[in-house]
């Protein structure tokens, strides 16, 4: 079988990793061969999941970036491969706002005559399908519950539930106090703090660091926290002001390939975001055992709810919250999650046989 996935942009974010997850999971346990195409560049400066996504299909990636004349060669280029599926990392009437898919495109993809089926993926908690979409794909590989059981529980296509694994085997190898002296911190009894994200408002990394300046006047260097993300400049109206008056306890980090590290160094992974579909990044704490403090969003149901610490929206309530939170018990215990990315590729696997009367 080969698979071809078409995606808005591979510039760093939860879309690109989970793509990422996926192509691994694909390579590792099945023999299907993957084919990806980049639709457009969002952005050229945060590239780590890009460039990953690139090693492991090698010739089979497609850069698109933008170029009409090429994007107009995708069925040309199907029919060239034998592509079986064509699954789009989103869904396509979403990629409106960037001027990124032509609909008179995505109608000559989606004809019924063509020899594969087409299959999207929404990671957009907020897409109205009854308002929104114009043509139903053969089928839906869901990342949330929420999708199949709410947004798109009326739209006739296949549908499919493939969430982000928990996947233990992410966790570093190495220690707590060995994470921290290779990052230059001698233990003396502080706490470690990790927001992991994009500097965007929805993300809302300005509540955590007025959490970090709260403490830090009460408790001094107690309690430190590290934010990994990158600063695009497409947000920078958010993020500069931000950086002009950060606490002494506040240490930005940027984009970077080692968040499990600090996911395993980390006494509480805090995240702020107000705006999710599927947060890749509080599976990964999971994964890695971690303490969770976040927003309990209505649509995160029992994907994430029993491991999250809620926060509330008040200074004074959260900073109580996390400091308990740090000092109690962790409040989950993982299952055995060992052939978690295994079930995950088989998922696909049987997903897209199923399309295909296989």
């Amino acid at each position: 079988m080969k698979v071809l996935f078409l995606a808005p942009h591979l510039s760093t974010g939860g879309m690109p990793a989970f793509l990422l997850k996926r192509i691994e999971a694909l390579l590792g346990y099945t023999d299907i061969e993957v084919f990806v195409a980049e639709w457009k560049m969002y952005s050229n400066e945060f590239i780590i999941q890009r460039k990953q996504i690139q090693e492991l299909v090698g010739e089979n990636f497609i850069p698109f970036l933008g170029d009409k004349d090429l994007q107009k060669n995708i069925i040309d280029y199907c029919y060239d491969k034998q592509i079986d599926i064509i699954h789009i990392e989103e869904i396509p009437e979403g990629f409106d706002p960037f001027n990124i898919f032509d609909f008179e495109l995505q109608k000559q993809l989606y004809k019924s005559h063509h020899p594969w089926k087409v299959v999207e993926t929404c990671h957009n908690i907020y897409f109205k399908p009854n308002i929104e979409k114009k043509i139903e794909p053969d089928g839906y590989a869901f990342v949330t519950p929420y999708h199949l059981n709410n947004t798109f529980k009326d739209r006739k296509a296949l549908k499919s539930l493939i969430p982000f694994p928990i996947d233990p085997s992410i966790q570093s190898p190495s220690t707590k106090k060995n994470i921290l002296e290779e990052n230059g911190w001698l233990p003396k009894g502080e706490f470690h703090i990790v927001n992991i994200g994009l500097w965007t408002p929805g993300k809302n990394q300005g509540y955590a660091i007025e959490l970090a300046r709260t403490l830090y006047e009460k408790y001094g260097w107690t309690y430190i926290f590290h934010f990994l993300g990158n600063q695009a400049s497409n947000f920078q109206e958010y993020w500069e002001p931000l950086m002009e008056n950060l606490p002494p306890n506040v240490f930005v980090l940027g984009e970077r390939n080692d968040t499990a590290k600090y996911l395993k160094m980390a006494d509480l992974m805090l995240f702020t975001s107000n705006f999710e579909c599927n947060p890749i990044v509080l599976k990964e704490a999971i994964s890695n055992n971690t303490k969770i403090m976040a927003y309990n969003l209505e649509h995160y149901e029992d994907e994430y709810s029993p491991f999250i610490n809620p926060l509330s929206g008040n200074i004074e309530t959260d900073k109580l919250n996390l400091i308990n939170t740090i000092h109690s018990p962790i409040k989950y215990k993982l299952k055995d999650y060992t052939d978690s990315v295994k079930i995950f590729a088989l998922q696909h696997l049987n997903f897209y046989q199923s399309l295909n009367g296989k």
